[in-house]
């Protein structure tokens, strides 16, 4: 009796559902040989593939690292725009975390994930309402930045300013996954800067005001 259509479709169907069976038809239709000739090919692709993923990961950490390396290098450069007389911030910061860790405004857990930020940075601000008022700036670097990187300056920020501190979020990359993200960073009021170009543009010192204000304790 010759296979319907409605026959191929219904073994189709069966073969979808049992691997067992599909494996089983493969057998007695094609020859060892053959069946070996296609799968060294497809498992050989499985590791490339694995492997092209690996590399593409460790070049993307490595230009991390190279981007917040230069960053670090260029700070006074960057940030000069705000203020002046900036430094490291790591051993105020510390002392900061410390005081409020004690008397109980931040967990420890937050302190720790404060001092993870790529780069913590004070000066006094250059000009305007706020001249020489403290400020400390809650980097994050990447090559590309994402939305884990703003949030990440945010939540540091914010502990910063639960321990009494006015810190104030910079999220800095050579490009960003969209200029979307961007907007939305700035309406949150976090400093951008993307390939060296930091946003608000200091032309608009209303505007920079505005943001630093929206830090304020």
């Amino acid at each position: 009796m010759a296979l319907t259509r409605e026959d191929i479709y219904t073994l189709l169907r069966l073969l979808d559902e049992d691997p067992q069976l599909l494996e089983e038809l493969r057998r007695r239709i094609l020859p060892d040989h053959f069946i070996v000739e296609v799968r060294l090919p497809t498992e050989w692709m499985a590791q490339v593939d694995r492997r092209l993923s690996s590399l593409e990961r460790d070049v993307g950490r490595l230009k991390g690292m190279g981007k917040e390396i230069t960053f670090r290098q260029k700070a006074g450069s960057f940030l000069g725009v705000l203020l002046k007389g900036g430094r490291d911030a790591s051993e105020l910061v510390n002392e900061i975390l410390d005081k409020a860790e004690a008397n109980g405004l931040i967990t420890a857990k937050e302190a720790d994930y404060v001092r993870t930020a790529d780069l913590l940075w004070v000066g006094s601000v250059k000009r305007g309402v706020f001249t020489n008022e403290q400020i400390i700036i809650v980097a994050e670097v990447s090559w590309v930045v994402d939305e884990k990187d703003v949030e990440r300056a945010i939540e540091k920020a914010q502990i910063l300013k639960r321990a009494g501190a006015w810190a104030v979020p910079f999220v800095s990359g050579e490009e960003w996954v969209s200029q979307e993200l961007k907007r939305s960073a700035l309406q949150r009021f976090v400093f951008c800067a993307e390939n060296g170009f930091v946003e608000p543009d200091r032309s608009d010192y209303a505007t920079i005001e505005r943001f630093l204000a929206a830090w304020r304790p």
